[in-house]
Order: structure tokens, then sequence, then C-alpha cells
């Protein structure tokens, strides 16, 4: 069984570290932590899975945190061996990779009106009509908990609906094709 301590980090493959250190500040105030330049290491690169030749692995390392919420982001440009450089920018229903990562906001509406602008933000939908909106009310017959014993007391699960029905939130892709939610209010889960 595996014993977990914690969470660690979130990575994201860049063409420029520079440049993606300056998005990540400006979209999310990322403040940098760590750089490893160029860097050549075997048991790091045989751990990623450069078996042959992991001698020619050459990459910058660079880890920022994104204050107040304990998340780390470690990006990593490839120097050598060049990897593909297809993003593919994912549609919310899509299979395959992360879904999206979603970070807890207190200012909804200001975050959108901000990611927005910022020129290599883009939101999941183009439309004017898209938004931060509200999940409609919903009731307790809705869902279930998986502990019988929650799932029977009604005031638990009040508690959930009355949540659900305060959250808002929208989806924006960063230029590296991850999908990011903003949310507000959810305060029942990774509280």
């Amino acid at each position: 069984m595996i014993k977990f301590e914690g969470f660690s980090h979130i990575n994201i493959v860049v063409d420029d570290t520079e440049k993606a250190i300056h998005f990540y500040q400006t979209v999310f105030g990322a403040i940098s932590q760590q750089c490893f330049p160029n860097f050549k290491n075997i048991g790091f690169a045989k751990s990623a899975g450069f078996i042959n030749k992991p001698e020619d692995v050459d990459v910058t390392i660079t880890f920022l945190e994104i204050p107040n919420t304990g998340v780390f982001i470690e990006l990593m440009e490839y120097h050598s061996p060049q990897g593909s450089c297809d993003i593919r920018f994912k549609q919310t229903h899509d299979m395959g990779n992360v879904g999206h990562i979603a970070l807890k906001v207190t200012n909804i509406q200001e975050a959108f009106e901000f990611i927005k602008q910022q020129p290599d933000a883009t939101l999941i939908n183009s439309s004017d009509d898209y938004q931060a909106f509200k999940i409609d009310d919903i009731s307790a017959d809705e869902f279930y908990f998986f502990d019988p014993e929650k799932d029977a007391n009604l005031d638990e699960k009040q508690a959930v609906c009355d949540v659900v029905s305060q959250i808002r939130y929208f989806y924006f892709i960063d230029p590296y094709g991850v999908q990011w939610e903003l949310e507000q209010g959810h305060s029942d889960i990774g509280s």
C-alpha cells in the first residue's frame, strides 16, 4: 500500500522558462522558489524514463509557488532531447490527461475579468456570453455520500446543497495546454 505524505507539485513542460515564469507570475502571482539551470543528472534522467543515453538529458527546472494555495508548479524546459511541441487544447469533456486544476478564489468576477484580459490565457468558450456562472440549486436526492450514515443524515445533505448553490466558476487554458478552473464558494472539499 502507498503511504502518502502530501501533495508535491504540478509539472508543466514549456518551451521558454522565462516566458512561462512571467505568465504564471502575471496570472497567479506565482513566486519563484528554485531554479536548476541546464540540469544534467543521470539519476534524474533515468527516473524520468531516459534509460538510453541519460547523460544527454539537459533540462532547466524551475519551481514556483502559487500564494495561499500550497500549490507548487514545476516548469521544465528540455534543451535535450527535444520533445513534441504539439499543444492540444482540450475541451471540458475530452478524455485523457488531467481534466483541469482547480484553485479557490474569493473574487470570482474580478478573477474572470483579469483572466479575460490576459493575452496568453484562453477562456474555455470564446462567446461573449461566457462568464463565471453560479451552479443552480440542487436537492438532496441529486447526490449521495458513500458513507451510508452520512447519506441518511438530511442535515449533512442539506449542508452540501447549500454549498453547491453558492459555487461560481469558470475555466481557462494556459499557453501550455493546461486547463485551470477558478472557483468561489466550494467550501466543503479541499478545505
